[in-house]
């Protein structure tokens, strides 16, 4: 343990194995909120080079891998979450953090991407939603499209990219996430005809979908 009561960590060990670390505690962590290409580019000196730094667990409860959810933070107690996104290592996966935090840091992702910065060197945004292929399905990913409906029933809202269901893309959000997505500035009322980013892990469901739990895992692009 450090002086501040936190377990500490290689920096290069966890962002080499950033789903599943062990830390000076002996316990185990993953990075939370963000998500690593399979293929990470090399961090920045200022983020390798047998750098040792805090890890700060942001909930007790440990998943059911073992796991705990857990941010960097540098010897001045500053988080290095924006460093790795900015620096293109990290795409941001909503989960955790504070509203103003992930706003934050998806717009030091949208720098990272217009500056062609680390993984983005390599053009990873899926820009048509009709070009989504089955070996995409289970992966963690962006998706840019225009809403041509919004539809609604007892349990839910569907973002609507497509006429067909059954081979168009749609957004999901189950009816007890609406209070966030409103608090989080997004009038879903007022979506149909817009350009939005989604994030998230592409499932088929009879036609393919993204579950958007967060609000974070949607940007007005209009």
């Amino acid at each position: 343990m450090s002086e501040q009561g936190l377990p500490m960590v290689l920096v290069d060990d966890a962002l080499a194995s950033p789903l599943k670390f062990a830390a000076s505690d002996g316990a185990f962590y993953y990075l939370s909120d963000l998500t690593f290409p399979e293929a990470p580019h090399a961090p920045g000196q200022e983020l390798s080079g047998g750098r040792q730094v805090f890890v700060k667990a942001l909930v007790a409860q440990k998943d059911r891998w073992g796991r705990l959810p857990a941010i960097l933070l540098d010897r001045e107690m500053s988080d290095l979450s924006g460093k790795l996104v900015e620096g293109g290592l990290a795409i941001v996966k909503p989960q955790l953090r504070a509203f103003n935090c992930l706003k934050f840091l998806i717009n030091l992702e949208s720098e990272a991407r217009r500056k062609n910065v680390g993984l983005w060197v390599v053009k990873n945004v899926i820009n048509d939603y009709k070009s989504i292929s089955y070996e995409q399905i289970g992966l963690y990913g962006l998706v840019e499209a225009s809403v041509i409906s919004v539809g609604q029933t007892r349990s839910k809202t569907y973002l609507n990219f497509g006429e067909r269901w059954t081979e168009d893309l749609t957004g999901i959000i189950q009816r007890g996430k609406l209070a966030d997505f409103s608090e989080f500035g997004h009038d879903l009322s007022v979506m149909k005809g817009k350009r939005v980013r989604l994030r998230g892990v592409l499932q088929l469901n009879q036609g393919p979908q993204i579950e958007l739990k967060h609000p974070a895992q949607l940007e007005l692009l209009d």
